[in-house]
């Protein structure tokens, strides 16, 4: 059965003025004229024994609607880990909805696909007891995307100044820092690696370790950095020893900002 978000290899079988019939793995699918490649000008036009690159939009659709696109591929691949932490980390409800809009202006900067959905899904909130997802609109600035932001740019060019070494990711043209998480107790905070010219969906997670001035970088999302945690399955050297820190009734558990913000 297909789900979305799965990535095939796929072969055209049949080509129309709406789109293009395909052929995945032992299952057939559909791709809209727009969700193809030769939807954009310049571009061959789709033809039958085609072989190209594609995911699941919406398997509910008969056939199941998929896409070719670059963008759509890379949104994918982003939003893979995100259903398994729901199913490891079920959400208490709620969410939040968010005028995305309004807060990337703010940083000056799209925000990857799979960061949103957790925000829509979760809200800012504690998981597994110690790692802080933050949101844009908390209340709470400590635990505020944007505010946090701003004010993490202006402590670490203190410290820079100061003559703490830059992480040797920073040295690279125009790269800087944007804050999603903060490790309660400890006090690592954890940020995308945003370039201008790798899209959101590409960017790595690299953390600042709390009481120090050592940096680990790792080449995943957020949304699977979170998963690898709360699986245990982490190779970051500072949620290792997670068993140590937290109960195990804590472990699969998330707290929202309403509700511990409200104690």
């Amino acid at each position: 059965m297909l789900a979305d978000h799965q990535e095939f290899n796929v072969v055209v079988t049949a080509v129309a003025p709406v789109g293009t019939a395909v052929h995945a793995d032992g299952h057939d699918g559909f791709i809209d004229r727009m969700k193809h490649p030769s939807w954009w000008p310049d571009n061959p036009r789709a033809a039958v024994g085609d072989r190209m690159r594609a995911v699941v939009l919406d398997a509910t659709r008969t056939p199941p609607r998929f896409s070719a696109l670059p963008s759509d591929i890379r949104t994918a691949r982003s939003l893979r880990h995100t259903e398994p932490l729901v199913r490891l980390c079920p959400p208490p409800g709620g969410g939040r909805t968010v005028k995305w809009s309004t807060a990337e202006e703010a940083l000056g900067t799209a925000l990857p696909a799979d960061y949103k959905r957790l925000v829509e899904i979760y809200g800012g909130g504690l998981f597994a007891g110690i790692l802080w997802l933050l949101e844009p609109g908390c209340p709470d600035a400590m635990y505020d995307l944007v505010a946090q932001t701003a004010e993490r740019e202006e402590i670490l060019a203190e410290l820079w100044e100061a003559g703490e070494d830059k992480p040797s990711e920073l040295h690279e043209g125009n790269a800087r820092l944007v804050p999603w998480g903060y490790a309660e107790g400890a006090g690592h905070f954890l940020y995308w690696l945003v370039r201008p010219d790798v899209e959101p969906e590409e960017w790595t997670v690299i953390l600042n370790e709390g009481r120090g001035p050592l940096w680990e970088a790792h080449s995943v999302s957020c949304s699977q950095f979170l998963l690898d945690v709360v699986a245990g399955m982490t190779t970051s050297f500072y949620f290792t020893d997670l068993d140590d820190i937290i109960g195990p009734e804590d472990r699969n558990r998330f707290a929202p900002n309403s509700q511990i913000l409200s104690q």
